[in-house]
C-alpha cells in the first residue's frame, strides 16, 4: 500500500488525455440527516455480514467507529477512539510485528513474492478504476472525470489524495478531493467484502 504514490500516477498519466485530466466536477454540500448517518453504518454491517460473513469482524469494527462518531452521545469514547486507543493501537502493532520480524524469516523469495503480488493488484485495480471511469467519462457527455476511477481502491485515504495532487498539476483550480474521497471509502468497502468472498471460496475449496 505504500508504493501507491509510485505506482498510480504513471498509470494515470499513460490512460488519461490532457482534456479528461482537467474535466472539472462540481461540489455541492448536500445537508445529510443524523438518523441517515446512524442508520448507515448499522445497515452497512448488516448486508455485508449476509454476503460475506467472513468480512464481518473487520466491516463491524469500522462501522463501529462511525457509530460511535455520528451518535452524538459518546464523545468520550468517540474522542479515545480517534486519539489514545488508535496511537496505542498503531504502536503495540509496530512493536509486535517488529519484534517477531526476524531476518531469516523476513528475506525470503516468498517475501518478494508477496509484494509483487500487491503492487500487481494495486496497479490492475488503478487500471481498472481508470478504464471505467474513462467509460463514465463517455456515458456523462465528458462530464466525469476519469481520474476518480483510480482512487476506487482500498488505499483510503492515500489514493483520493494523490487523485487530487495529480488533477491538479495540470490545472491548479481543478478539485476532485472530494469526489476522489467518496470512490475511495466504496473502494475500502468494496475490498472487505471482496475479501470476505475470496476467504469463503477458499475455504470452501480447501
Amino acid at each position: 500500500m505504500s508504493l501507491v504514490p509510485i505506482i498510480q500516477p504513471p498509470i494515470m498519466r499513460i490512460m488519461t488525455s490532457h482534456a479528461e485530466k482537467t474535466v472539472h466536477m462540481p461540489y455541492r454540500i448536500k445537508p445529510v440527516s443524523q438518523i441517515v448517518r446512524i442508520l448507515f453504518p448499522i445497515c452497512v454491517t448488516v448486508v455485508v455480514s449476509l454476503i460475506a460473513p467472513k468480512a464481518s469482524p473487520l466491516i463491524a469494527s469500522l462501522m463501529f467507529g462511525n457509530l460511535i462518531r455520528e451518535c452524538g452521545v459518546v464523545d468520550r469514547l468517540n474522542d479515545a477512539a480517534q486519539n489514545e486507543l488508535a496511537n496505542l493501537t498503531t504502536l503495540f502493532l509496530g512493536l509486535v510485528i517488529g519484534s517477531t520480524m526476524e531476518g531469516v524469516a523476513f528475506l525470503q523469495y516468498k517475501t518478494m513474492y508477496i509484494l509483487f503480488l500487491g503492487l500487481f493488484a494495486f496497479a490492475l485495480d488503478t487500471v481498472g478504476g481508470v478504464f471505467l471511469g474513462k467509460i463514465m467519462y463517455w456515458l456523462s457527455g465528458k462530464k466525469f472525470n476519469p481520474l476518480i476511477g483510480a482512487a476506487g481502491i482500498s488505499a483510503f485515504p492515500m489514493s483520493a489524495r494523490i487523485v487530487q495532487r495529480f488533477g491538479q498539476e495540470y490545472d491548479y483550480s481543478n478539485f476532485l478531493l472530494m469526489h476522489a474521497m467518496g470512490s475511495n471509502a466504496a473502494g475500502q468497502l468494496g475490498s472487505v467484502i471482496a475479501g470476505g468472498v475470496v476467504l469463503a471460496i477458499m475455504a470452501g475449496v480447501m
